[in-house]
């Protein structure tokens, strides 16, 4: 559970042995111990309760607290594809046994899911019991920790299904599709900085999110995917700071982007010099290398 010193006392594991997760994936239940989510779609909201015991008087005594200080517990989400972090309300520690309900929407997460169940300072009563007792508010006193790997059937290109009409695009229902980049910093993760976003107003893109299993959906999976490479390649030709000669970091926007461009050849100047002259050849030659079955 917690493999560092906070410099105040904390809870063992004992005192909130009965912790127990209960964990949905759309309407499919996960089996306890399942660490994967294999049919997660986009579409599957995740839902988590938690629930435990716990003798408040009995912990408030093992942290040196007086009667009237406050525990409460609360969820921490992250997930590793994006940058979200969501939590649940904080549930003030009364009775003995207690209940934390948290909903992450699917539309908004990817990868792995990081779940971690807290128990923290609400209020350090009035007066110490003693100099090693949790003092500030927010001193967390009990930490545990659950993965869940989405791996699901939906799309491993980094999609996000987004309504265009809230964008404040005109005629948002005739638009299939939109590269976006959170960032050009080229350390960043490239999970966290490159989204594919489907248009959900139009209604082609959600019969393709609900069902892309169709020979049709396949084929513009396919071509999703090409054109995606492609706009990614204009997005490498188009950064200033790109450098083949700097070793980025597996996994970054820099590595995502100059290992393209060596897909193509092993000058970034030249590669430019000739998308200028003819940029459909060289989108030619990139399907070339990325359109294959």
């Amino acid at each position: 559970m917690q493999a560092i010193s906070f410099g105040y006392l904390t809870l063992p594991l004992e005192e909130v042995s009965t912790l127990a997760w209960e964990i949905s994936v759309g309407d499919s239940p996960l089996a306890d111990g399942q660490t994967a989510a294999e049919d997660w779609t986009y579409y599957d909201d995740i839902l988590i309760k938690c629930s435990f015991e716990l003798e408040l008087e009995h912990a408030l005594g093992r942290l040196r607290l007086p009667a009237s200080a406050g525990l409460g517990a609360v969820l921490v989400v992250r997930s590793s594809g994006t940058p979200l972090i969501i939590a649940s309300d904080v549930c003030r520690l009364r009775g003995r046994r207690q209940h934390i309900y948290l909903t992450i929407p699917g539309s908004q997460v990817t990868g792995a899911l990081s779940l971690e169940f807290q128990i923290s300072l609400l209020d350090p009563g009035d007066r110490l019991e003693s100099p090693l007792a949790p003092k500030r508010l927010g001193n967390t006193v009990f930490r545990v920790e659950r993965k869940i790997l989405l791996e699901g059937i939906a799309p491993r290109l980094p999609m996000l299904p987004v309504s265009f009409a809230d964008h404040g695009i005109v005629g948002s229902d005739k638009s299939l599709w939109w590269l976006r980049l959170t960032t050009r910093d080229l350390t960043a993760t490239a999970s966290s900085a490159i989204w594919l976003w489907l248009n959900v107003d139009n209604a082609f893109i959600m019969q393709l999110l609900e069902n892309s299993e169709t020979p049709e959906s396949v084929a513009w999976l396919r071509f999703l995917e090409i054109d995606f490479m492609r706009q990614l390649l204009r997005e490498a030709l188009g950064n200033d700071e790109l450098s083949l000669d700097v070793p980025y970091a597996e996994e970054s926007l820099g590595y995502v982007l100059s290992s393209l461009v060596r897909l193509l050849g092993n000058s970034l100047e030249q590669l430019r010099l000739k998308y200028q002259e003819d940029p459909g050849r060289v989108e030619a030659e990139l399907q070339a290398k990325v359109g294959g079955p």
